[in-house]
């Protein structure tokens, strides 16, 4: 699991878990919840918002960040049950399903056009 202090992703996230819930969340625990390696049931209000109120485009750069995959999020909506009519949720179904989208960061840092001025 990559390092929660460099992405920033994660940060953006927590901003929108965290405002409407009387206990607070860290980095690392959403990390470890959406990892599954950490399953207490009290952060299960926490991880819904995630799938619920997160935008894709914050997910998306998780994944590009290297904090999460696709596959680790696909099986997170299984274990905490999360409804499968949520919009982010069919996504990422989907982009787990892409092999493409399983590119970890340096591979997509790597598949990046770079413009030399030419």
């Amino acid at each position: 699991m990559a390092d929660t202090i460099k992405n920033r992703a994660i940060w953006r996230a927590l901003t929108t878990i965290n405002a409407p819930l009387p206990s607070h969340i860290d980095a690392d625990t959403l990390t470890a919840c959406l990892a599954l390696s950490t399953t207490d049931p009290r952060w299960r209000p926490h991880v819904r918002a995630f799938f619920r109120e997160v935008g894709v485009e914050v997910i998306m750069d998780m994944v590009v960040e290297g904090a999460i995959t696709f596959d680790s999020l696909s099986k997170a909506i299984s274990f905490w049950d999360v409804d499968e009519d949520y919009e982010n949720a069919r996504w990422i179904r989907e982009m787990a399903a892409d092999p493409v989208a399983g590119a970890d960061a340096a591979d997509a840092e790597s598949d990046r056009f770079h413009y030399d001025g030419r």
